[in-house]
């Protein structure tokens, strides 16, 4: 039944009782038919904190009543493609018709996915970073809900068989250029997988080749391009392999599977942001504890027993003297480690405890007193956060604390307590930050910098996002002759990470040789160098692959441009 046929269902409610299983099995086909009509979409009122816009409107209408729930999302870099797939995730949810759904994404935005779905969509997503997962695999998989899954975990040896015996009703892709090869175990992953409804997310549809469309293509709907030599002889141009043969006909065949919006046709236009540096030259002591870190960094770089509480004093040291403190009071009693590691935490922990102020915190006071308006400050650091909000309160600023150990009614509570205007500040370590949008203040602190540059992207997302409609200013502390110097002329100076929009540094990342962690090299850089030139040497080749990426990254940009620059909005 398309419609419920008042006729028919009169004719059956007049007959004998026994009529009335009839009269079910006619409102349950009314019900199913209905379901899929979509002629006016639930989730929009069952949204919170999204204003969605007409092109996001009509992309998931175009992807439920004429897609079937298949298909590629194309926009353009900071369009919010996000969005549109929640949409869509809960038009499904609300009729009925998703119980399961997975979500995959690169590891550093799997917090990300999961802080949206719960703020925006009010899903409380299993995640692969929780401790269920380790203890039962198997059930972490099968249960119902919504699963948040890094790809490079899923897509592993040991993980991919249990995502492909599970039965999933939605699979959504983010970045979904990272499975755009067919040789690759994210794509066999994707191909493996048992879903009545796919989501391929990616600004890139096509980076290196004709074919990688092929594929993404025909994952989501397999034949509509034929095999993959009936698609290179009627599309691809042996000439010039990225300009295709018969394009009207490449145009026809995308658009049954594709929506592409772009910045020019939505009419919308981020407001410019402003990027300052605050350099602060460290106190005496603060100074000596930084070289005695690094010290420490160096002597203990070849333990793998140390390496990672290595990593984290670095960072510490680059934030605050009370981050060092933290993290060595959780450490150095600890009688699992070695005893000459422990006597050199020990003392480490001696000098860090003599320490207790922090150039940095006077400069946050004073950008505080220089805006009246409302500040976004974040830390890496729990212990950073605490120090933060005693130095606020002594200089009679009222700060609001938001991090991932407080309880969901606290994280609303300091959340309310900043959006009405009680608390001025809002201090906010990078777990607390995912997924709320805060775009009601235009000034964001650093108080700390991150290694990598995604948790730089992130938390400047979390203000100059789509909703923003005052210019936003970014100011970086940064403590003199640290590594955080170094890492911000990286990514500053040399890189101009700055000026990219949010979205398009996993972009450039993504085009780098190597594939480790940026903060992972840099770590490793400083523990392993054993001279100002050699370290100064290892920073330059960073950069200089940084720079070929973002190269090869606008080249990407420019030929998706051409290629799909028309023709594909909703």
């Amino acid at each position: 039944m398309s419609g419920l046929d008042r006729s028919e269902l009169l004719r059956q409610l007049e007959g004998p009782p026994a009529s009335l299983a009839a009269v079910s099995y006619a409102l349950r086909a009314h019900l199913l038919a209905s379901a899929e009509q979509f002629e006016e979409l639930l989730a929009l009122a069952a949204l919170t904190g999204v204003e969605p816009h007409r092109y996001q409107i009509e992309t998931a209408r175009r992807v439920l009543r004429v897609f079937r729930g298949r298909a590629l999302l194309a926009d353009e870099v900071g369009l919010g493609k996000t969005v549109e797939a929640l949409m869509i995730l809960r038009e499904y949810q609300l009729r009925g018709m998703v119980r399961r759904a997975l979500v995959l994404a690169p590891p550093a935005l799997v917090g990300q996915w999961a802080g949206e779905l719960a703020e925006k969509a009010g899903i409380a997503a299993r995640t692969t970073d929780d401790a269920a997962r380790t203890a039962d695999p198997e059930a972490f998989w099968r249960e119902e809900g919504v699963v948040v899954a890094s790809l490079a975990l899923a897509r592993s040896a040991k993980h991919a068989p249990l995502v492909q015996a599970a039965s999933w009703d939605l699979v959504i892709v983010d970045e979904a250029h990272h499975v755009k090869s067919r040789t690759t175990a994210g794509f066999k992953l994707i191909d493996g997988l048992h879903s009545r409804f796919l989501l391929l997310l990616t600004a890139t549809p096509i980076e290196t080749d004709l074919e990688e469309l092929y594929n993404l293509v025909t994952l989501l709907k397999p034949g509509q391009f034929a095999t993959p030599a009936a698609f290179r002889a009627q599309f691809v141009d042996p000439k010039d392999p990225l300009s295709p043969k018969n394009r009207d006909r490449l145009r026809a065949l995308l658009s049954e599977v594709m929506v592409r919006n772009t910045r020019a046709d939505s009419g919308l236009a981020l407001p410019p942001r402003y990027v300052t540096t605050v350099m602060v030259d460290p106190l005496p002591e603060e100074r000596e504890l930084y070289e005695r870190v690094l010290a420490f960094v160096r002597a203990h770089a070849a333990d793998p027993g140390a390496r990672m509480l290595a990593s984290t004093l670095l960072l510490g040291a680059g934030s605050s003297p009370a981050a060092v403190r933290g993290s060595l009071d959780r450490t150095s009693a600890s009688d699992r480690r070695a005893p000459a590691l422990r006597a050199a935490l020990a003392a480490l922990a001696r000098r860090a405890a003599a320490v207790g102020a922090s150039r940095k915190g006077g400069a946050l006071v004073e950008l505080a007193r220089a805006h009246g308006e409302q500040i976004l400050v974040f830390t890496r650091f729990r212990d950073t956060l605490s120090y933060i909000e005693a130095v606020l309160r002594d200089a009679g600023v009222e700060p609001a604390a938001f991090h991932g150990g407080l309880s969901a009614a606290d994280k609303r509570a300091a959340l309310s307590a900043f959006r009405d205007g009680r608390a001025r500040v809002l201090v906010s370590t990078d777990a607390g930050g995912e997924g709320h949008n805060l775009h009601h203040c235009h000034v964001l602190v650093n108080f700390d910098l991150p290694y990598n540059p995604m948790l730089i992207e992130q938390r400047i997302g979390r203000l100059h996002r789509m909703g923003q409609r005052e210019e936003v200013r970014v100011y970086n502390l940064c403590a003199r002759g640290t590594a955080e110097e170094r890492v911000l002329d990286l990514l500053d100076r040399r890189l101009h990470l700055f000026e990219l929009v949010v979205g398009e540094m996993d972009m450039v990342l993504g085009n780098m040789a190597d594939e480790r962690d940026l903060e992972e090299r840099i770590v490793s850089l400083y523990a392993t160098s054993r001279s100002e030139e050699e370290l100064a040497s290892g920073f330059d080749a960073i950069a200089e692959e940084l720079a070929a990426a973002r190269g090869r990254y606008e080249q990407v940009k420019r030929l998706d441009a051409r290629l799909f620059g028309k023709d594909y909005e909703a």
